[in-house]
């Protein structure tokens, strides 16, 4: 009796300390997420990017149940030392998982910089949005 005591000792300690092994952990690089309100610009070490305007937003209102979704577009510019390098159409639909490649926004060796999301997003179908109060939702990645 006393042998299979420890045995069933022996076999959970080992169970237990392998369980417990950290060296295969991987952690992810953080994330920053900005705010770039209308008309503002947002500068990196090596590029501005410039919130230049929202071209359309037919996203569905919250308090309406709507066939289609909807989009919106926000233009965006991206200068590298003071110069226009390029203009860009930014389309987000709700509910869409977007290729990244149509989201980024600016790219340079270990950095990404992506529009997440147009915010605000409509909540009443009676109110629209005043252009001041859009901005775009950045995540910045290294």
């Amino acid at each position: 009796m006393k042998t299979n005591i420890f045995f069933m000792y022996c076999f959970f300690n080992l169970v237990l300390t392998y369980a417990q092994d950290t060296t295969k952990l991987h952690i992810e690089t953080p994330k920053i997420v900005a705010k770039l309100p209308l008309g503002k610009t947002y500068t990196l070490d090596q590029a501005e990017l410039v919130f230049v305007d929202v071209l359309s937003d037919s996203r569905c209102p919250k308090d309406v149940t709507c066939v289609w979704a909807g989009q919106a577009v926000a233009l965006v510019e991206v200068y590298k030392d003071q110069v226009l390098i390029e203009r860009k159409e930014v389309v987000f639909e709700p509910g869409k998982n977007t290729n990244l490649n149509l989201k980024t926004l600016y790219a340079f060796k270990d950095l990404r910089v992506l529009a997440n999301n147009l915010l605000p997003y409509p909540e009443q179908s009676q109110e629209k949005i005043k252009k001041e109060a859009y901005y775009l939702q950045l995540e910045i990645s290294y």
